[in-house]
């Protein structure tokens, strides 16, 4: 599995997290309702986008477990829309990764 890096930063943003940048490194971070900060992050991405327009399986799999989905093909999903905002938050809930009393 291969992504295109601008592809997965605009998927991300769209389901709640916000590209930060780092000296030589880019991050996503998870928002509940755009304004609190969780400590769910992950590295997605780095250098000059110009240069790494693609990211590997290696990165893939690392974004994928440091943001706590179960598999490329449940991340994947939120990606495309099958799996919701929602559903993510219920799921980073039940593995106590986020507060419930947040909502």
């Amino acid at each position: 599995m291969r992504l295109d890096l601008s592809y997965l930063h605009k998927k991300l943003e769209s389901k709640g997290f916000k590209i930060e940048k780092d000296k030589d490194h880019y991050y996503c971070r998870f928002y509940i309702n755009g304004e609190i900060k969780t400590k769910i992050r992950s590295k997605v991405g780095g250098y000059d986008k110009r240069k790494y327009k693609t990211l590997g399986d290696t990165l893939i799999t690392w974004i994928y477990r440091t943001l706590h989905f179960d598999s490329k093909t449940q991340f994947k999903e939120f990606l495309e829309c099958p799996f919701k905002l929602e559903d993510y938050q219920k799921m980073l809930i039940k593995k106590e990764q986020i507060d419930l009393r947040f909502f």
